[in-house]
């Protein structure tokens, strides 16, 4: 038999869970069924013995024949072949007790185990919503700062156009006369191919500077570039090589725009 605490639990998760009360009565008609199976039947010297052992009665003892109808003969098990059997039963009902409660912890488990799967699917989905919403920050913050410098009268705008008038492209530089300092909005140019970089440019009498490579994976179009010298009278983006050349390869050149 189960320990008091163990069948407590049980008869505490019977009265929560209908299906194991069920699953209980079915497994306690298969042990009566078992039982009734397990019954013996003594053999007919087993009743002689009895009666044999019976103390004789004083005086006039009926028989049978004398009272015209046979005697009721009673079948009785020997003690020792009953607790046989009902050692068997107790046996068989803690196991499968101990089976159902098994099981039941680990339907528990299983339960707690998609419960986890749950749980890191909302950690995940809390991440990525948090990436989001940075991204977002990134380009809010951009957006506030092209609204700044496109309105500081300090800095002229160039707008750079495609040298290709079949490819939409362009770009917008901003850029400090007076202090050389260099901005630059490329969010409007396609992404560049792989082992490939945009390099911009500034010309003072047709020579041209490097002025730094563009990066477009950051969310935060707006990039601050090199500072430049005195006197620029063009502004030049190329597609060159990862990394950049000292010298731009003009045939390779993407966008450009006139100092007003």
């Amino acid at each position: 038999m189960l320990p008091p605490e163990e069948a407590g639990k049980i008869e505490a998760l019977c009265k929560l869970f209908p299906e194991i009360q069920q699953e209980v009565d079915a497994i306690a008609a298969t042990f009566e069924a078992g039982a009734m199976q397990m019954a013996v039947t003594p053999s007919a010297s087993v009743k002689e013995k009895l009666m044999a052992s019976l103390p004789a009665k004083t005086g006039t003892t009926a028989t049978p024949e004398a009272n015209g109808s046979p005697a009721k003969v009673v079948e009785m098990k020997p003690v020792a072949e009953q607790k046989s059997s009902f050692s068997k039963l107790a046996i068989a009902a803690s196991w499968g007790l101990f089976l159902l409660a098994t099981a039941f912890s680990y339907y528990l488990y299983n339960g707690k185990k998609e419960l986890g799967f749950e749980v890191a699917k909302l950690k995940q989905a809390s991440i990525t919503s948090e990436q989001q919403v940075a991204e977002l920050n990134k380009k809010v913050s951009s957006y506030e700062l092209y609204r700044q410098l496109k309105s500081n009268p300090s800095l002229t705008s160039v707008m750079l156009a495609s040298v290709k008038p079949e490819v939409k492209q362009q770009a917008e530089v901003f850029w400090n006369k007076a202090t050389g300092e260099l901005f630059i909005d490329p969010s409007s140019l396609p992404p560049a191919p792989k082992g490939k970089q945009y390099q911009l440019w500034f010309l003072i009498d047709g020579q041209p500077t490097d002025a730094g490579m563009i990066s477009l994976t950051d969310v935060a179009a707006i990039q601050k570039m090199k500072q430049t010298k005195p006197g620029a009278q063009m502004f030049a983006i190329t597609l060159e090589d990862e990394g950049g050349k000292p010298t731009p390869d003009l045939s390779a050149l993407v966008v450009a725009g006139k100092v007003s």
